[in-house]
């Protein structure tokens, strides 16, 4: 199956911000309880130690999920960095929370940052989980041709594959959504709204992530995009870190 850029409704800045919120927030919650990319820690940890690179720079956070655990994992095994948070549409109560809940050792980005063009001077080891799938191969480019023009490491990683096993589990999300929204934090009426009196965000989240599945890079794609760069003295690796709970598919380059 080729890949399909299909719009997704989180991408669109029409989209209202507490349902996209809404969203996030679950992405988070299943992040924080699912910890789906522990496989890749060990790889993180090495490429930090080899650049000498002294904090994580995530790009297109959303409500923080993913990174939050990670470094919380990263922690827990003798390596605690901080975490930067950015977004295009920033889930400033997330972001407020994670800053909370780490004492600032997790902190954020106000303004909107562009995963394109990330201002000169904010460094760090950039990392994007869940991510890529939603630029097009175009933009795909310049999000790592920056990280190459300011000599910053990257990291690609995801989860969504365009597998039918894959597209087949997304049924699964809006029953997820439906029993987990009590207990996502910080609450949020207008959450309890749109999945029980108006469902658009179990709609929202079904149809995104079954988008994200058809967007989502092979290998090869990945290859193609690294091909088309001008990158002297990086090293580029790819591949799938299969280890439970789930396969992380993940492109990570660094300058040498």
């Amino acid at each position: 199956m080729g890949r399909l850029h299909l719009f997704e409704l989180e991408d669109q800045g029409w989209f209202p911000k507490s349902i996209r919120d809404a969203g996030t927030d679950f992405m988070r919650f299943v992040a924080e309880v699912g910890r789906p990319y522990r496989a890749i820690i060990p790889r993180i940890r090495r490429v930090m130690e080899e650049t000498g690179n002294q904090g994580i720079l995530d790009l297109c956070s959303g409500a923080a999920g993913p990174v939050v655990a990670i470094r919380q994992e990263l922690a827990a095994n003798g390596c605690d960095i901080p975490v930067t948070l950015t977004d295009k549409f920033p889930n400033y109560p997330a972001f407020h929370r994670a800053r909370h809940r780490s004492d600032g050792v997790v902190d954020f980005i106000i303004s909107p940052i562009d995963a394109t063009a990330v201002p000169p001077g904010v460094m760090g080891f950039r990392t994007l989980f869940s991510g890529m799938h939603h630029f097009r191969p175009e933009m795909a480019k310049r999000i790592l041709q920056d990280a190459v023009n300011q000599r910053q490491p990257i990291g690609v990683f995801e989860i969504a594959r365009r597998h039918p096993v894959h597209i087949l589990g997304t049924a699964l999300i809006a029953p997820a959504l439906l029993l987990s929204t009590p207990f996502i934090r910080p609450f949020r009426w207008s959450r309890l709204f749109w999945t029980y009196i108006l469902p658009m965000a179990p709609l929202f989240l079904t149809w995104d992530a079954i988008v994200s599945c058809l967007r989502a890079y092979s290998l090869k794609e990945l290859h193609e995009l690294v091909d088309g760069l001008e990158c002297d003295s990086y090293s580029w690796e790819i591949g799938v870190d299969a280890a439970m709970p789930a396969p992380v598919t993940y492109l990570v380059g660094y300058p040498v």
